[in-house]
């Protein structure tokens, strides 16, 4: 019996020890994470040590961007933006069921407010503590900012090629025009490049769509008329740009062997490695970005 007391006794201050433990790292955690209480002032970002200040030549606001540009972008990164409080648990509880399955990192879970925390705050690394502090900045994000003030400073600040951070920089450099000027087809390009910038501007390069980027910013328009922000004719001219985007014509949609290597390449990684990419309406559609 006193063997069995000891032994109890042994347990539970082991059990208390790690609430402890456990409680203290909390603690850390949230000492250590930013507060995200500077969005509104001129700063440098952690990630890409872009310079993101309102006052900025490469800074535009939210409403002198194309409806076209952001639409796409929301309703291919984050289509529950409007709806969600800075995490999106479904769009999470996905995710990790599709990295449990395939034993690797497919597909990424960060809704926009997310994004723009790891962009502003936090490094590349990838961790639980990194997501855990992303997580625990956009909530407090979330719960200081508006939800256009929030997508104004991630369109200012995520990356959209080699050195390319901004819609305004993308605009002028893909197609030499602003922002606000943006059809439905480049749109549909801006934001089919986010979850790979680098590597998905291979066909601006080639100046042709490969068979992959093709599918997908077909899939970006035909999403775009599925939430009913762009009408049929408008997504048919839209698919009829696409083709001729560049001044080249895209392939057809042929088996990946006839494809070249970095189409393959493509072809065979998850569309979106970082933001979900969904096909639910949102619960709400908020209409103050215009």
């Amino acid at each position: 019996m006193w063997k069995f007391l000891k032994g109890l006794g042994w347990l539970s201050l082991l059990a208390v020890s790690l609430v402890i433990i456990a409680g203290g790292t909390l603690a850390l955690l949230l000492l250590l994470t930013p507060q995200g209480t500077d969005l509104e002032t001129c700063l440098t970002t952690e990630l890409y040590k872009v310079r993101l200040c309102p006052k900025s030549a490469d800074y535009v606001k939210l409403g002198q961007i194309s409806a076209h540009a952001k639409h796409a972008i929301v309703y291919s990164e984050d289509a529950a933006f409007w709806d969600h409080q800075g995490i999106d648990w479904d769009e999470l509880k996905k995710s990790f069921e599709t990295n449990i399955e395939k034993g690797r990192f497919a597909r990424g879970g960060s809704t926009i407010t997310q994004q723009l925390a790891k962009n502003v705050y936090l490094s590349a690394e990838k961790s639980l503590w990194r997501k855990a502090r992303e997580a625990i900045i956009a909530l407090r994000i979330e719960r200081l900012y508006e939800k256009p003030f929030i997508l104004e400073k991630y369109l200012n600040v995520v990356e959209f090629g080699e050195g390319l951070y901004g819609i305004k920089p993308a605009s002028q450099f893909y197609f030499r025009k602003s922002p606000a000027d943006l059809s439905v087809a480049e749109s549909a390009f801006l934001a089919f490049l986010l979850p790979s910038p680098k590597r998905y501007a291979a066909s601006f390069r080639k100046k042709q769509l490969s068979a992959f980027a093709r599918r997908q910013t077909r899939e970006i328009v035909d999403r775009l008329h599925r939430f009913k922000k762009i009408s049929e004719p408008e997504k048919i001219q839209a698919w009829m740009e696409l083709d001729t985007i560049f001044g080249g014509h895209a392939p057809l949609d042929l088996a990946d062997e006839s494809m070249g290597e970095a189409e393959a390449l493509e072809s065979s990684e998850e569309f979106n490695n970082e933001g979900p990419t969904q096909d639910r309406a949102p619960k709400t559609i908020e209409e103050s970005s215009n």
